[in-house]
């Protein structure tokens, strides 16, 4: 049986499911940097283990502690034929511990405008949910 947790992730991150400093806005943008990347080059280590939030890798694989690495490593690299340009980072939002980037991603063809969520995470910034821009 082939479950389907983190391909929609990726699909609703993309699809739609204050301004703070420099360092912390560079990294917030290297990390989505990161996730494109890591979408590219089907590195399901990247992704599961060092781009996500707890929360957000436990909510899209419906599963919890090891069991959630797994089934999120074992559904990433199962994905196939999604290739991503990151068309240009529209603008960057820190407040706190959270962050919102804007962004223009390519696939398919076609162009569209996502806000990434990004949450600090042991000093970290990781993905932590998406929505239509």
């Amino acid at each position: 049986m082939v479950r389907l947790g983190v391909p929609i992730c990726l699909l609703a991150l993309l699809a739609g499911c204050g301004s703070g400093g420099g360092d912390d806005k560079q990294e917030a943008e290297q990390t989505v940097r990161d996730f494109v990347k890591a979408v590219n080059t089907r590195d399901a280590d990247a992704y599961c283990d060092d781009l996500i939030t707890k929360e957000f890798l436990e909510k899209t694989t419906f599963a919890t502690g090891d069991r959630a690495g797994e089934s999120c490593k074992r559904e990433f690299r199962a994905i196939r034929g999604l290739h991503l340009r990151l068309e240009r980072i529209v603008r960057t939002n820190v407040d706190g511990d959270k962050a919102t980037v804007t962004v223009r991603i390519g696939r398919s063809g076609s162009v569209t405008k996502q806000q990434i969520q990004l949450e600090k995470d042991g000093g970290d910034w990781k993905i932590a949910g998406g929505a239509a821009g």
